[in-house]
């Protein structure tokens, strides 16, 4: 147990033979009880508590962040460097966002290119990657956490065509999709796609590539990318209308809403207070109904609590990781009405500060799996400090 010691039934507690105050914690958000679980907690700050659970039926070694919204703690998506691709691990992440007080790795993402989420990742509103048929946790404009599938809905106008377009920092192998300099540099190499560089208004083609090459995305403007299974006509339409007209109006928004923070994830577990159906089945066939290292996002208490969640796993004797439906149970007893999965594996991680010497430190409390212990990751949820 590390920090402040938790007196659930008393005002105080003696240690050292002094008086220690309890955790400061709204005195109307109990504390989650888990059937034959052992638990510890810690302040982190005010308003978050870091709680542990041993849990024997597992055995089951389970980090919560414990967060009242209340006291102005938001959550934020992180990313280690501008645009989409690079790794870095969560306590890293979690030292450059403000004010935070822990986080979690976030999304599944990519190797190739190296890091880039494989949902949606929106930060302060700007769309980093946009979404793609899996769902999100995400934070809307009000403030009000959301779980649930974006889309993106948009149209390229050139004349008098139009071709619709489908994703945002994202390809649409099958579709039209829309590169900004959010996303990075450039955009990554795909064979049979074609790219139209545009400058900033009024859209001029400055470039017309069919070789699948990266393709610089120009600092104000963006890329046009047809994927490489559209039908031939639309391909064909697509080229005369950049050749022929030499200029597209670009407008792409994502629906049914814009986030101010968004991070992917799958699948959802808990809805309105019930297990979601098909757990089992969610996913490969070695994913759903095994035990894996988890990480949880979860919402209770009408949304003013926050659960950040990992379950350690792979580890024999220690903490064998949950499948995708004790994932749900779990989420479910601490309290969640909604919940979502995030990456998992050797990516769980969850991390906390720590105040030491005047200095703030994030300190590793899960075990993550993998032999070199914390894993780089595309991501990472944090909560920060400040009324949004």
């Amino acid at each position: 147990m590390r920090g402040a010691s938790l007196c659930l039934a008393l005002t105080g507690c003696l240690r050292a033979g002094r008086a220690v105050a309890p955790p400061r914690w709204s005195h109307d958000l109990p504390a989650p009880v888990i059937p034959g679980a052992t638990a510890t907690a810690d302040t982190v700050a005010k308003g978050v508590l870091h709680r542990a659970f041993t849990i024997p039926e597992g055995p089951w070694a389970v980090h919560v962040l414990d967060v009242d919204q209340r006291e102005c703690w938001t959550p934020v998506a992180v990313k280690g460097a501008p645009g989409a691709a690079g790794r870095s691990r969560t306590s890293l992440l979690a030292s450059g966002a403000s004010r935070a007080a822990g986080a979690v790795n976030a999304d599944f993402f990519l190797f190739d290119p190296p890091g880039v989420p494989t949902g949606a990742h929106v930060s302060e509103g700007r769309v980093v990657t946009g979404p793609g048929s899996r769902p999100v946790f995400a934070v809307d404009s009000s403030g009000r956490i959301r779980m649930g599938v974006l889309s993106v809905t948009g149209v390229a106008v050139s004349a008098l065509d139009s071709i619709p377009v489908v994703a945002w920092n994202r390809f649409a192998p099958a579709g039209l999709a829309w590169f900004d300099g959010r996303y990075g540099a450039a955009v990554d190499t795909a064979t049979g796609t074609v790219r139209v560089t545009l400058s900033a208004r009024p859209g001029l083609v400055q470039a017309i590539d069919t070789s699948g090459a990266a393709t610089p995305i120009p600092s104000s403007g963006g890329v046009l990318v047809l994927g490489a299974r559209v039908p031939a006509h639309v391909r064909a339409r697509f080229l005369l209308a950049a050749r022929s007209r030499g200029r597209f109006e670009v407008t792409v928004r994502l629906a049914p809403f814009h986030p101010r923070e968004a991070v992917g994830g799958f699948p959802v577990l808990v809805r309105d207070s019930a297990e979601v159906p098909g757990l089992d089945s969610a996913g490969a066939a070695n994913f759903a109904p095994v035990r894996h290292p988890r990480t949880i996002v979860g919402v209770a208490a009408g949304g003013r609590r926050l659960l950040l969640v990992t379950i350690d796993g792979r580890q024999p004797g220690y903490s064998a990781g949950t499948t995708n439906r004790e994932s749900a149970r779990l989420a479910l007893q601490l309290g969640a009405t909604d919940a979502i999965n995030l990456d998992g594996g050797g990516s769980t991680t969850m991390v906390v500060a720590r105040e030491r010497l005047g200095n703030t430190t994030f300190e590793v409390v899960s075990r993550p799996s993998d032999p070199q212990g914390e894993r780089a990751v595309g991501n990472a949820l944090a909560v920060v400090k400040g009324c949004r």
